[in-house]
């Protein structure tokens, strides 16, 4: 095996498992639009959404721990979505 292939094997195997990582946390934006767009950008699927939230601007993760009780909802193409209350912040919209 080619050193350069060993090396990026091991470098691979040291990185988070990106399933762990979206499970632990969640994609919030800090208004509807945004979540629109990127559930959008990542055809409605939540995994895919976590993966591609540092590219929309005003949406990021959060540490599911720190999602707290729903605080308004907003009906939109027949889905139902929720602002939910942050620890230590305003509300953030997730994705139903």
């Amino acid at each position: 095996m080619r050193p350069f292939a060993l090396a990026g094997l091991l470098l691979l195997g040291a990185l988070p498992a990106p399933a762990q990582e979206a499970a632990d946390t969640v994609p919030v934006c800090d208004s509807l639009i945004a979540l629109r767009q990127l559930a959008a950008g990542a055809g409605e699927d939540r995994a895919r959404a976590a993966g591609q939230v540092s590219s929309q601007p005003g949406c990021r993760l959060v540490p599911r721990d720190r999602i707290g009780a729903v605080e308004r909802r907003a009906m939109f193409g027949g889905g139902t979505y929720e602002c939910v209350g942050i620890a230590g912040g305003a509300c953030a919209w997730v994705m139903p």
